[in-house]
């Protein structure tokens, strides 16, 4: 009992310490904290020799940041073919609090090593089926130290390749469905997010289709010398969001990318709400109208959901909704589209893309 009451306390115990510098600071009517002295306040309360305590009181730090939106328990409003969830999103603390950005403490974790409270978290409080996997590619993202170039050249080899119907993307079908997206919502002449990539293949499909500029935004290194396409770092995108220099954005695609969101599987700290948390990221530096095109492994129509952690999340009508919090879900209308025809398969096969329309008239 002692032990839960600490862990309960310690995200107050941060709380408090920040207040009260803020009280001595003399800013009681702002939160515009030094974010350097916040940074010494919270490694105060994470040091702590062991890596798996510290990491557990990171997590109970960044609930209390996150707030309504990692409440997984809220109820799902039900729509046409998937429900939805709206929660209030404090921007500037998304972007600005480190505890949300701090580093990991752990190399990638197998389930088994994973603390019972901590697993809870992660199957949304025994709602969600686990199946257990276990991947070591840090070097692949946080961990990666030198730059891959993307030249002009290569960039180009990829549009011309999708342009001649031999598209080289790493997922079945995967241009095709970008592209249906990309024609549905007109990217012509629009300014593009792409979040996550390891092969500019999204990037290529949506350069063929003229639009006014694609950023890709990764965790990765990335160099593009292709005009109208750039890679940004996550530590330069809050940067630039919080200095008032970041651009807004028509719409963002991501494929394959936020189902390994929090999972530690590429080196990022683990995070129940690492996926949660990304788009509402993307919903903060969208346009009023903007559109969300998503491909990850959904299983919406079987309704069920599975983590395979530490490998990926399956979606389905509980964790889906929670994803795209602040998002309605708008195309396809056709079950063909966004139905598993091959119910007999493994259910990570299947990654439709889903496009869904911001919501901000939810705070009246």
């Amino acid at each position: 009992m002692l032990l839960r009451t600490r862990h309960i306390l310690l995200p107050c115990l941060l709380l408090l310490s920040i207040a009260i510098y803020v009280h001595q600071s003399g800013f009681l009517e702002t939160v515009k904290t030094d974010i350097s002295e916040l940074k010494l306040i919270m490694e105060r309360e994470l040091d702590v020799p062991d890596p798996m305590e510290k990491t557990m009181k990171r997590i109970k730090m960044v609930k209390e940041v996150c707030g309504d939106l990692c409440d997984t328990s809220k109820e799902i409003s039900p729509g046409e073919f998937m429900g939805s969830v709206t929660a209030k999103v404090d921007c500037k603390a998304l972007f600005q609090s480190p505890i949300l950005h701090h580093s990991g403490d752990l190399p990638p974790q197998p389930w088994g090593m994973l603390p019972a409270e901590l697993q809870e978290m992660f199957t949304y409080g025994g709602r969600i089926s686990i199946e257990e996997w276990f991947f070591d590619t840090a070097n692949e993202g946080i961990g990666r130290s030198e730059a891959t170039v993307f030249s002009k050249e290569h960039v180009e080899k990829y549009i011309k390749a999708w342009e001649e119907g031999a598209p080289i993307d790493t997922y079945h079908n995967g241009s095709s469905l970008v592209s249906g997206a990309a024609d549905y919502i007109n990217v012509t002449g629009k300014t593009i997010l792409v979040v996550g990539t390891q092969d500019p293949w999204v990037e290529a499909v949506l350069l063929s289709k003229n639009p006014k500029k694609v950023v890709t935004l990764e965790y990765g290194y990335f160099i593009s010398e292709y005009p109208g396409l750039t890679f940004m770092r996550m530590e330069e995108f809050r940067d630039q969001y919080l200095n008032g220099t970041l651009e807004t954005f028509d719409a963002v695609f991501t494929y394959s990318s936020l189902e390994h969101s929090g999972q530690g599987r590429y080196g990022d700290p683990l995070n129940p709400w690492g996926d949660i948390l990304a788009v509402a990221q993307i919903w903060c530096v969208s346009k009023k109208k903007a559109k969300l095109a998503v491909g990850v492994p959904t299983m919406v129509a079987r309704g069920s959901d599975i983590n395979a952690f530490n490998a990926h999340r399956i979606y389905g009508p509980l964790m889906y909704p929670f994803l795209t919090t602040n998002w309605k879900f708008e195309w396809p209308t056709r079950d063909e589209e966004r139905v598993d025809p091959h119910l007999d398969q493994d259910p990570a096969i299947f990654q439709p893309v889903f496009v869904f329309e911001k919501v901000t008239s939810f705070w009246g």
